[in-house]
Formats: structure tokens, sequence, C-alpha cells
């Protein structure tokens, strides 16, 4: 019997340890890519203009999320729904109607952060030369936006490799790629952005026309804006825990102290590839779980979903608070000075991993009001936090902003799984620890 098979027969939910192992395997592609990505970044273009790309790469991620508005994560639990019902007549009208709903809204942001990118550098960053950087990160908006509702299609049908493909490591490949052969600048990095999340797009459109179900096209597209917009509050607390903090950082401190943030972040947000991966193998299986009321079955998959992220994160969370200097200084001289940050980003992404993909349980299983409220609350904890901290602290505030409501938002969520569900999948974790340990 094989180590997975082993893990599946524990917690009694066959597949599930395999399926996350093979998630959290494709989003280790993140390493060349994602981290390559940044590598290049901070290496050719030092910590000042690295500080200077980061900024406009934080309004890119926060606001370009806007144009999303939740529409991918709908569709995915749509389409899982679907799919578990026996309904693949309901998969294409939905996926256009995802489509259309994305492409609107992804214009409109698109064409606001154009025409606002030079009061909004001078006046409100006070740094009037990056007016052209971010009129140039606009163009990335409709493409990267596409491309997620397209890797959302496909996690919804199970794809789930091919949607981690399109929603985190193809595009930065693409770059790293390119880049290698032409160099970078800081304005040219934008357009090169713009360029690999276009390829994505196709590449993923490709991909989610192949795996289509066969069906008629004749059920009515379903109403996806409304469920969108609930679960686009968990999205909006990702992108704004991923993307705020350097922004605030960027206003209130020099670009010195957003390179050393934005560096140590990216090198914590390794943990996140195994939480982001094993989220996205859960969270189709949650909803098609709550679908047919399998209410153990949820129990054992949310346990395994947090067992497997423990397990996998321990070792480099402990490399990250033990050498965190020499970590940051392989990226080049002046980012060791972000050691603490390092230690401190690492402590809240155990707490993510603790708690993985139990806000994703929550929107899974229909509990969307009380995903709002937590979500607001973490954005509350992050923004003040933040605005306070970060400019009494620096990068280190910033830091403990950032952790604080990581901390908030999954454990949260545990909570709320046990108080709404009678689900606590770290009581069935000690439970499984305490028995294998007599």
């Amino acid at each position: 019997m094989t180590l997975t098979a082993r893990l599946d027969k524990a917690f009694g939910h066959p597949g599930m340890i395999a399926g996350s192992l093979l998630s959290v395997t494709v989003r280790l592609l993140d390493l060349p890519s994602r981290y390559g990505f940044h590598l290049l970044v901070a290496a050719t273009l030092g910590v000042e203009q690295a500080g200077q790309f980061y900024i406009v790469f934080s309004v890119m991620t926060a606001l370009g999320g806007l144009g999303r508005l939740g529409v991918d994560r709908a569709l995915t639990r749509h389409l899982a729904i679907a799919m578990a019902e026996g309904r693949p007549d309901a998969v294409r009208p939905a996926i256009g109607r995802a489509c259309r709903l994305v492409f609107g809204a992804s214009a409109l942001v698109s064409v606001l952060i154009f025409a606002a990118a030079h009061p909004f550098a001078r006046l409100v960053l006070g740094k009037p030369d990056l007016a052209l950087p971010l009129a140039l990160g606009a163009l990335a908006i409709i493409p990267q936006n596409l491309g997620a509702a397209m890797a959302g299609g496909l996690a919804g049908l199970q794809r789930v490799g091919f949607s981690q493909m399109i929603y985190s490591w193809l595009w930065p490949a693409l770059f790293c790629l390119i880049a290698l052969i032409t160099g970078i600048s800081l304005d040219g990095a934008l357009l090169l952005i713009a360029l690999s999340f276009a390829v994505t797009a196709v590449v993923g459109g490709t991909l989610l026309r192949t795996f289509l179900p066969k069906g008629r096209n004749e059920m009515p597209a379903p109403t996806l804006l409304r469920p969108g917009l609930s679960l686009f509050s968990l999205e909006l607390t990702q992108l704004m825990i991923t993307a705020a903090p350097a922004l605030i950082l960027g206003i209130v401190a020099s670009s010195r102290e957003v390179g050393l943030f934005a560096l140590a972040w990216r090198i914590a947000l390794l943990i996140n590839i195994v939480v982001s991966g094993v989220a996205a193998m859960a969270s189709p299986r949650y909803a098609a779980l709550h679908a047919g009321a399998d209410l153990a079955g949820l129990g054992r998959a949310s346990s395994q979903a947090v067992g497997l992220c423990l397990a996998l994160t321990s070792v480099p969370v402990v490399v990250m608070l033990a050498f965190p200097a020499f970590l940051l200084g392989l990226f080049g001289p002046g980012y060791a000075d972000g050691a603490m940050v390092l230690r401190v980003l690492a402590l809240g992404q155990l707490a993510a991993a603790a708690s993985s993909a139990m806000p994703e349980l929550l929107g899974m299983t229909g509990h969307m009001a009380d995903l709002r409220r937590l979500n607001a609350l973490s954005l509350v904890v992050l923004l003040l936090g933040a605005a306070g901290l970060a400019e009494l602290y620096g990068a280190l505030g910033t830091a403990l902003a950032v952790s604080a409501s990581i901390t908030v938002n999954g454990f949260g969520a545990v909570l709320l799984a046990r108080r709404r569900l009678g689900l606590c999948p770290w009581a069935r974790l000690a439970d499984i620890v305490w028995r294998r340990g007599r």
C-alpha cells in the first residue's frame, strides 16, 4: 500500500491526499517560474527600482481583482455541483456568462486605472515617476482576469492541475523565458507581464474547450454575480493581504522599505504554494460533498487538508525562522536587512497552513454571510494594522499586520465551521495522532 493510500485510509476519504499532493506538486512549478520572476525583478532592478515595481504590481493585483468580482470562484462552485448532480448541460452556459461578466468588469477597471494613473501617482503615492508604469500596468487587467475565469472553470471540472497552471505558474514562466533573452527595465517588465497574461488566457481557453463535457447548450445561464460577490470577499481579502501592505508601505515609507518587505513576503509565500494547492483541490470537493449532504465526508476532507498542509510546511517554516538573512541574501546585497520581517511573515504562513482551505469550506458550503463578515474583520485588521504600524516600524510593522490578518481569517474560519457545520479539523487530527501514538 502506498503512502498516500495509507493516509487516505487513516482519514477515511479515498483519493483526497493523492489529489491534494498532485495539486501541490503542480504548484511547485511556482519555484522555477514565479520565484524566477521575483528573482529576475530583484536582481535586475535593485532594491530601489524593485520597490517601485512592487508598488505598481500591488496596485495591479489589488485593483485587478475588482474585474473578477469572484465570478471565477462562483464558476468553480457551480460547475462542481452541476457535474456532481449529473447536469453537464449546465456547464457551457455558465462558462459563457462568466466570461462576459469578467470581460465587462475588467475592461472598466482597466480604463479607470489608466485614466487615474497620473493623479494617483502624484497625489496619493507622492511618486509622480510612477504614472507611466501604472498606466502600463492597466494593460494586464483584462487578460489576467479572463485567464482566471478559465482557471475557475477548469477547477470546477476537476482539472485542478491545469487550473493551477493557468492561475499560477504559466504566466511567470513565460515572463522568465522572454526576460532572460531580452532583459528587463521597469516599464518593459510591466509590458511583458501583460503579454504573458494574454498568452496564458488563450491557453486556458483552449484547455477549457478541450475538457468541456458533452451536452446541449439549452440550459439558461446561471446567476453568477451574486454568489460571486460573496466569494469575492474571500478573494478580496487574499488580494489585499498580498497587495495592500506594499502599497501602504509605499505611501508612508521609502521604496527601499517596500523592496525589503516585498522580497521577504515573496519568500514567505512559498508556504502559500502548499496552502493554495490543497485549497484548490479541496474547494470543488467541498462543493460536491455538500451537494450530496455528506457532512461526515466534509469533516474528513477538511481534516485532510489541514493535516497535509501542516506536514508539508513545517520544514520550510523552520528554515525561514532559522536562516532568514541567508535566504534574503541570495537575491542580492541589501536584502538581508529584512530578516526579522521574514520571520514574522513565516509565522503568519504557519497559521495559514493550520487553517488550510477552511475559508473556502465556508464559501463552498453556502455560508456566504459568515464568510463576508469574517473577511471584513480580516481586512479591518490588515488595513488598520498596516496603516498604524507601517509608519512606526516600516517593513516589520507591515509584516506584523499581515500575519495578524492571516491568523484572524484562518482561525476565524475554523471556529465558524465548528459553529455552523459541527466540523473541527484540529480535533480529528488530534484524535488520529492520539490513536496512532498509543
